[in-house]
């Protein structure tokens, strides 16, 4: 039987290891996604997201259960990384280039098997420029969009990870996507946007 979070959570804050143990496993996945469209380095990333859980254990007694344990887990997550890529701030090319020189790189999507070859390389290749520009961003801007767009955050969910009224989470995401917009006409050609 398969325990919820909260159930994990409360284990976890009385001592058991193995509770936590599964939440890590429970969340690694998301969390590691999350750093790796943040910082861009897979090394770096790697570092964070286990930063991230480790600084969760740390403060697992402070945890108050007034939100899901997930959003408390992916605002923690996300001042690291938002931390660790102010330290390195990397240039706007970074994720494409680690892409083509990194063999071990994370993929940023799964492929879908159903189209043919030629698409499916365009389309990855399309995507990868997209998160190239979305790195590109600003931290705060990124970090507005990422959760938003390919986490699934709700906007009250991005308002408890970033710790900004939802108001400024809106202005936040309508201003990245104007930048985006931009940066997207100005680096991508008129047939890959349509």
């Amino acid at each position: 039987m398969d325990l919820s979070d909260e159930e994990l959570v409360e284990l976890s804050q009385q001592g058991s290891r193995s509770a936590f143990a599964t939440l890590v496993e429970r969340h690694k996945t998301a969390v590691f996604s999350m750093a790796c469209r943040i910082i861009g380095k897979r090394e770096d990333a790697e570092e964070a997201a286990q930063d991230a859980f480790i600084r969760a254990y740390r403060a697992l007694d402070q945890f108050r259960r007034d939100s899901k344990f997930s959003t408390w887990l992916y605002r923690i997550a996300m001042n690291v990384c938002l931390t660790k890529a102010k330290q390195t701030r990397f240039d706007a090319t970074s994720i494409e280039a680690s892409m083509e020189e990194d063999e071990e790189s994370v993929p940023l999507q799964l492929p879908d098997r159903g189209e043919s070859p030629d698409r499916l390389v365009e389309r990855n290749e399309f995507r990868e420029r997209v998160h190239a520009l979305i790195a590109s961003l600003s931290p705060k801007y990124s970090a507005v969009l990422m959760l938003y767009h390919i986490q699934d955050c709700s906007y009250e969910e991005i308002s408890e990870i970033l710790n900004l009224p939802i108001g400024t989470v809106k202005a936040h995401l309508f201003r990245a996507r104007e930048a985006l917009k931009r940066r997207a006409l100005e680096a991508l050609e008129p047939q890959e946007l349509q």
